[in-house]
């Protein structure tokens, strides 16, 4: 009984998961090919234009700065 709440109440929790972010039911693929992918190729043709000396970092310092869902 207590393991049909516990999955009732995770049920629960996933459905509302997906009315507060609807991204969070799509595939993998779907979900990273509409929200990281056209970010990350931007940051990586800056990358490689500029070539600097710590990429990883440029790259981190690119993707927050121009992260399209900062408020």
């Amino acid at each position: 009984m207590a393991d049909r709440k516990g999955e009732s109440s995770k049920l629960n929790d996933d459905v509302k998961q997906e009315k507060e972010n609807p991204a969070a039911s799509l595939p993998i693929r779907s979900y990273l090919d509409s929200t990281v992918v056209p970010i990350l190729l931007q940051g990586l043709s800056e990358l490689s234009q500029e070539r600097p000396e710590d990429p990883i970092d440029f790259l981190g310092n690119y993707l927050i700065k121009n992260n399209p869902n900062r408020k």
